[in-house]
């Protein structure tokens, strides 16, 4: 890891200092897209992909399309609402993922993500619990994923927050932030916050006025992009950046599946979405004790 994302990770994992009783309440933006779950609607609609195997994009498919199947809307499938964190929640049984429609972004801008998850039986690896892309393409794939890495022993686990611009070749990830305890630097550590069974808070904030390095300079693998803050339950969780064109005016956003592999057997809640600002650490905990 080089230098300047090392710094980038003390930052982010620094935590905001405790609340006390006379300190005033932070005022949360309102976002620009509310999703609150309660009962059907026209902006939350049913996705799956064709040529499916057993839950998992079929091969023939993947040859066709030339890399991911792009999920597409299936009126056959109804989206189904149980209890949810508060009130009712979206439900997803793992044959079929929801778009949410209607969401505008720009790559240029900040924006921010939030939601209420709970996954019962565990999630599964590379699952798309929240996926943006344009394009699914190898030529020219341009993606970002909120998912779970177990392959990377040390450092991977969830939310990982991993990303692709295929023509830049960029394939960032971050997971956890954390301080070696004998040399008091930054480094990435395992994380697991979506594998218990309780209702968990994630927000994802990305600021494109503040960069951060990824990889080696002068390497393949270098980026130098936005920095993108994680906050779980209201406190800072990791932080790092996102391929160049994984966000961008043409990009759909989805819950519970990608082009690739098994969808989310999961519950949603109270997604919200902000179009050109980064929440910051004190409205992210705000945000959190508002909604819990």
């Amino acid at each position: 890891m080089c230098g300047a994302l090392a710094a980038a990770l003390v930052v982010g994992s620094v935590a905001a200092a405790p609340a006390t009783a006379s300190a005033k309440k932070v005022k949360v933006p309102k976002a620009t897209y509310t999703f609150n779950m309660n009962k059907k609607s026209s902006k939350v609609v049913a996705v799956t992909r064709k040529g499916d195997v057993n839950g998992v994009a079929g091969e023939a498919a993947k040859k066709k399309a030339k890399g991911g199947v792009m999920p597409t809307v299936n009126k056959k499938k109804k989206v189904q609402y149980k209890k949810g964190h508060k009130g009712k929640a979206l439900y997803l049984d793992r044959t079929y993922g929801v778009q949410l429609k209607g969401v505008k972004l720009s790559g240029s801008k900040a924006w921010t993500v939030s939601f209420w998850i709970k996954i019962p039986s565990g999630l599964g690896n590379f699952t798309g619990v929240f996926f943006a892309t344009s394009d699914m393409t190898d030529a020219s794939a341009k993606w970002l994923s909120v998912t779970k890495r177990t392959d990377l022993t040390e450092n991977g686990g969830s939310p990982i927050i991993w990303s692709r611009d295929a023509k830049a070749n960029q394939w960032p990830w971050y997971c956890k932030n954390g301080v070696d305890k004998k040399t008091k630097k930054a480094v990435w550590t395992y994380g697991t916050a979506l594998d218990g069974k309780k209702w968990v808070h994630i927000v994802v904030a990305a600021n494109p006025k503040k960069k951060v390095e990824y990889g080696e300079k002068g390497k393949a693998d270098y980026v130098k992009g936005p920095q993108v803050f994680t906050y779980v339950n209201g406190k800072a969780y990791g932080n790092g950046t996102y391929a160049k064109g994984a966000i961008n005016s043409k990009t759909k956003y989805f819950l519970g599946i990608n082009g690739w592999d098994t969808p989310a057997k999961a519950f949603y809640d109270d997604v919200q979405i902000w179009s050109g600002k980064a929440l910051t650490a004190k409205q992210a905990k705000q945000l959190y004790k508002n909604q819990k």
